[in-house]
């Protein structure tokens, strides 16, 4: 009907009638009436419902960016969360918008030091997106790569970064779990992770985890929120020796490449959902002295590596990461020290870890790594380890007692073998000599027998006796110089016994006998019939009482306020008594050590001989750090010692050559490498080299194009590519029928060629199509064994138009598709053989 004009009656309303109950009109009673007409009323809701919907409408339609500021390790930088609308135009006045309707994106500030830096970035993007959107914050966030702030521009650390306008926005979001993989529960109200046993309740804002011991859920950290970056990750691995036979030797170099650590580690149920985004790991191992080390530690590195990359959910700063590699090898050192197959070996090795836009590299021993930048400059990571003339590592190395000899061309470092000859010699060269070289103690120098007496008087006529034969101005022209040393060692060693005896002149009696117990060192590993004679007993248990007593004898002649002995002879007994306990512990090595050979380098994974009991060699790596932050490619080499006979310019030359194929440059470096260390006419174990190279393609972020250039791209066939390849069979495969080779192979015998053989061959046609791409379809008819090279004309090897998600090979299809027109790709191996190929369209 329609309503009354002026001003509305204020009669009462009649009551109910008895029986009847509240007005159905509403939700008001006779009681609770205040007197307004119920079609005021009605119009006030109904204004308050327009006015309600009209401002979601408008929360709907604005876009939103949620400022934080996260800590990464030493590290802080801004993280803005823009939430755009997916329907800004054309909402009808009466829709009701969807809650979920906005397009989420995330970016991400550059590392700063100080807080205050990173919460200046964010402030600088978040006016960038309300004055440009979106492709302005992309701008503005490229141009704070290089930005410095002035102090002066810094707000304070209380300064509040949320808004108004974002508390809704803020609260939704942290209601939900960090990162991907999680799923609600039915009929509760919590979520749970599909790879990893955590939950998260979103009332309480709080994350669980499993408890092994009671397996119930426990209160936890939040897991890092994991970013994908925009890096594109290839790498390949490729071991060449003289012929394809050696390529089987134990002392072969070893890789492992894992391309795809999430993947990887959930198929081992090591969940890494929380790492940063592309997450790679590459590895290797080489030999030193013996294969059993590198062969241990190439099966059992990942293993370790999951599992401690899984152990904590938290950001992997660059410490931790250091912590992590750093723990790797000292498991694996302990390991291999503890058994007897693998403890006189040595492993040397290098490890690239990936994680988001930070490279760590890692080196010990002999394997070396080489950095190639987008701007060309050339870094090379690792190269200190070899043993060398001069350096704070050969200064480690003579401190310890290293013993360092020459081998071939290089050298080398040993425990030193020590001859002890007492018995003073009748000719000056003979003297001279036996002083220099077989007395390691002052006792021995001075010609002091087991039965002699020892005081201070018997030093000095032994020293005035040996003082004539050794002297100087005696001695010919060439011992001169011997000579002035063999007086000096002569003068000291008889100020050492005069001073042990103003000490202990019963203590400096036994130190006598003690080293002439022990006699000459003639093996790295000394025997343990020495060892028991030396320490007098036959246990192990014993043998550790009897050397206590002996070093709390060693110990009355002085000692340092550190604890050190002071005396070089009294320090010189106590490593002989430890080298006795090690013999009475270590496993027996072969022949007793005697042909244990010296090492090149300075730090290895095993050699137990050369750790225990005095660490000569060491297993702390290098440790380096690369920031993927400049657009273009990275170019990352792992080299074997056996790639040292290349130059530093050959090695980049060959990277530059092969940009986005790895695995050719890698199978380049280690082919060349081979064929050097051939003509020298190295040994074949000598002439095995290996690459590992890694090709780390940074991409740079691009602004969202228009709506009209975005709609003409989609129609374009970006989901159809047109490939040629070329396909080489080898002895290996396991596919023994391809019914897609059946017509070319036809009347051929079985195929006699190696993998090894079958890389060379497409890497020279790799090498031909360098100089003329235009030729690819005529290699493929000519050496193709697919069917497809059957084809006429310039369709030879041609596959035709690919839709994604068609080919059986999800690894070959996305090599089709990540390839620009008329590149040429990286050897890819697939059940069906080895290929190459090219893009077409």
């Amino acid at each position: 009907k329609p309503r009354p004009l002026g001003p509305a009656p204020l009669a009462a309303p009649p009551r109910a009638r008895s029986g009847e109950g509240k007005m159905t009109t509403g939700s008001f009673s006779d009681k609770t009436w205040s007197g307004t007409p119920m079609w005021q009323i009605a119009d006030e809701l109904e204004e308050q419902r327009r006015k309600r919907e009209a401002e979601e409408r408008r929360k709907a339609s604005t876009p939103v960016a949620v400022l934080n500021v996260r800590a990464e390790g030493e590290h802080f930088l801004c993280e803005l969360t823009l939430l755009i609308p997916t329907h800004v135009a054309g909402l009808p006045a009466d829709s009701r918008p969807d809650a979920s309707g906005f397009r989420e994106v995330k970016l991400r500030g550059p590392r700063r030091r100080l807080r205050a830096e990173a919460v200046q970035d964010g402030f600088e993007l978040r006016r960038g997106f309300k004055a440009g959107g979106e492709a302005e914050v992309v701008r503005r966030n490229h141009g704070l790569r290089s930005k410095t702030w002035d102090r002066a521009d810094l707000p304070d650390d209380s300064i509040r970064i949320d808004e108004d306008e974002d508390q809704e926005h803020r609260l939704r979001l942290a209601q939900r779990p960090r990162g991907t993989g999680w799923s609600r529960q039915k009929d509760a109200d919590f979520f749970v992770h599909t790879h990893s046993p955590m939950a998260y309740d979103p009332k309480k804002m709080q994350y669980f985890k499993i408890e092994a011991a009671t397996n119930r859920y426990v209160p936890c950290d939040a897991p890092h929120d994991p970013v994908e970056y925009l890096v594109n990750v290839s790498a390949g691995a490729s071991l060449v020796g003289k012929d394809d036979a050696d390529l089987s030797l134990p002392e072969r170099p070893r890789s492992l490449l894992l391309k795809e650590l999430v993947l990887t580690g959930r198929a081992m149920k090591k969940p890494l959902f929380f790492l940063d985004q592309p997450a790679s790991c590459f590895v290797l191992f080489e030999s030193v002295r013996g294969p059993a080390a590198a062969d241990y530690c190439s099966r059992n590195f990942h293993t370790k590596l999951l599992a401690k990359l899984s152990s904590t959910l938290q950001f992997w700063s660059d410490e931790m990461t250091t912590s992590l590699i750093r723990s790797i090898l000292e498991d694996l050192d302990t390991e291999l020290l503890q058994q007897s197959a693998t403890c006189y070996d040595g492993a040397a090795l290098g490890v690239a870890l990936l994680l988001g836009d930070r490279l760590t590299v890692a080196t010990l021993g002999g394997v070396r790594a080489m950095l190639l930048t987008p701007g060309g400059a050339m870094r090379v990571v690792g190269d200190q380890h070899l043993v060398v003339e001069e350096g704070t590592e050969r200064q480690r190395l003579d401190g310890c007692g290293g013993e360092v000899v020459a081998r071939e061309d290089r050298l080398a470092v040993r425990r030193p073998l020590l001859p002890r000859d007492p018995a003073p010699a009748q000719d000056q060269a003979t003297e001279i000599r036996r002083v220099l070289e077989a007395a390691p103690d002052s006792f021995a120098t001075l010609g002091f027998a087991v039965e002699d007496a020892v005081d201070g008087k018997a030093a000095k006529a032994q020293y005035r006796r040996l003082a004539l034969k050794v002297h100087p101005d005696k001695a010919p022209e060439d011992l001169k110089e011997r000579a002035k040393e063999a007086f000096a060692k002569i003068e000291t060693a008889v100020e050492r016994i005069e001073a042990l005896c103003e000490a202990d002149a019963a203590g400096t009696s036994k130190l006598h006998k003690l080293l002439h117990a022990a006699g000459s060192v003639t093996s790295a590993v000394m025997p343990r019939a020495w060892a028991q004679a030396f320490l007098d007993a036959e246990e192990a248990e014993d043998a550790a009482k009897k050397a206590e007593e002996k070093k709390k004898a060693l110990a009355k002649l002085g000692v340092f306020a550190d604890g050190r002995l002071a005396h070089p002879d009294a320090a010189r007994a106590s490593a002989l008594i430890d080298e006795a306990l090690e013999a009475l512990t270590a496993p027996l090595p072969k022949d007793n050590g005697i042909g244990l050979e010296a090492v090149p380098v300075t730090r290895a994974l095993g050699l137990r001989d050369l750790k225990r009991p005095h660490g000569i060699v060491t297993a702390d790596p290098q440790v380096d750090f690369v920031q993927l932050d400049i657009p273009g490619t990275y170019h990352l080499a792992l080299l074997s010692s056996g790639t040292r006979v290349l130059e530093e310019k050959d090695i980049v030359a060959r990277l530059r050559g092969f940009p986005r194929q790895p695995k050719a440059a890698s199978l380049m470096i280690a082919q060349t490498a081979s064929q050097g260390q051939a003509r020298k006419n190295r040994a074949a174990p000598a002439c095995l080299a290996s690459a590992v190279v890694g090709a780390f393609e940074v991409q740079e972020e691009k602004a969202p194009e228009p709506p009209q250039k975005k709609a003409r791209a989609e129609q374009a066939p970006a989901d159809k590519a047109r490939c040629l390849h070329i396909l080489l069979k080898h002895k290996d495969l396991r596919m023994t029928k391809d019914p897609e080779s059946q017509v070319r192979l036809k009347g051929k015998g079985p195929v006699t060629r190696t993998q090894a053989q079958a890389e060379r061959e497409l890497l020279a046609m790799q090498q031909a199509l360098l100089d003329n791409p235009n030729v690819f379809h005529v290699l493929a008819r000519k050496h193709s064994e697919c069917d497809t090279a059957l084809q006429p004309g310039q369709s030879a090897g041609d596959l035709g138009w690919v839709s994604r998600g068609s080919c059986g090979n999800p690894q070959f299809e996305a090599v089709m598709f990540a390839l620009k027109t008329y590149e040429v790709s990286d050897i890819i191996s697939t059940p069906r053989g080895l290929h190459i190929i090219q893009r077409i369209a």
